[in-house]
């Protein structure tokens, strides 16, 4: 009897160590194209002119870097290996087509707005972004939380507009509706008009590497996690 009694009650902790097992840890990643040093600095100085006047933005630097986005999402971070080996063999076969910065993108009728870089929609770039969607769909999850997020240092928990935005990345921001570029921060548009007659340079370009970032607030790609040789 005691036996038995012993037996069951091994069975039953065991069991209860299973149930009581961690969650998979989830990450919000952004799959993305970096950009050459040409693009690299005249995103810096365009975004350092916005911080001078509006300090209370995003920053751009190596742990916030320039680049052009080709999808948001979540995955758990086990799947990280499959869609490192996934992307590497992709890229591989994409051919290294010109991209083109053609314009200071921000909204003209306002007082003030959200300025970017904006990204010439040519055919090779939506393939390329239709594609990344197709290859990484098995593995987006439809929802995360604040902890798949590089956090803030000051403490501050991850935006409203990044939890809301990164899940309908797919549903309401790719496709038709996508629109490549490089995000600068809020300015006043009087600033915005100054910098576009004045210091944006519109400028033909090839993307540096394809990679994996984890994202921190407003969807900045803060922490590498792979990018293609």
């Amino acid at each position: 009897m005691n036996k038995n009694f012993l037996i069951i009650t091994l069975l039953a902790i065991s069991l209860i160590s299973s149930c009581a097992q961690k969650p998979e840890e989830t990450l919000a990643i952004g799959v993305l194209l970096t950009v050459p040093e040409s693009v690299y600095q005249q995103s810096i100085q365009l975004n350092r002119a916005i911080l001078e006047n509006h300090p209370d933005n995003i920053t751009l630097d190596s742990q916030h870097i320039p680049h052009i986005t080709l999808l948001h999402g979540y995955v758990l971070k086990s799947d990280l290996s499959e869609i490192k080996q996934v992307l590497d063999e992709f890229y591989k076969t994409v051919e290294p087509d010109s991209l083109w910065a053609d314009e200071l993108q921000y909204s003209k009728d306002k007082t003030e707005s959200f300025a970017s870089i904006g990204i010439k929609r040519s055919p090779p770039l939506m393939a390329l972004h239709e594609n990344v969607i197709a290859l990484l769909e098995p593995y987006i999850l439809p929802e995360g939380s604040q902890k798949a997020y590089v956090q803030n240092v000051d403490g501050t928990p991850i935006d409203e507009f990044t939890l809301a935005y990164v899940p309908k990345f797919v549903s309401a921001h790719s496709y038709d509706n996508y629109n490549p570029h490089i995000s600068l921060g809020v300015a006043e548009t009087a600033l915005l008009d100054s910098l576009t007659q004045h210091h944006f340079r519109s400028i033909k370009f090839k993307a540096k590497a394809l990679g994996i970032y984890q994202l921190g607030a407003f969807g900045t790609a803060q922490k590498r996690i792979w990018e293609s040789e």
